[in-house]
């Protein structure tokens, strides 16, 4: 038996007002994030973000994170990677 998973629903199928994607790139996410100093928190992230005036899709994405330390940057852009990808 073989299962075939379609990533491309009908946009019919997104509810009214949900989007299914984040509309950001790890280049806005670098801008949004100048100026922190690293090991950084989740909690430094957001506020410097917001300091920042990021876009509502960059700390969207920043919410999404574990409640880790992050060590660099390259840990975050990493994961943004890997969630624009999937």
């Amino acid at each position: 038996m073989t299962i075939t998973l379609d990533r491309k629903s009908p946009e019919s199928a997104t509810p009214p007002g949900f989007r299914r994607c984040l509309d950001m790139s790890v280049a806005d996410l670098e801008t949004c994030l100048d100026g922190i100093s690293y090991p950084a928190s989740k909690h430094d992230l957001v506020c410097q973000a917001r300091r920042n005036e990021a876009k509502p899709d960059v700390l969207a994405f920043l919410h999404l994170l574990p409640e880790n330390k992050y060590p660099q940057f390259h840990d975050i852009a990493f994961m943004a990677w890997s969630f624009l990808l999937v």
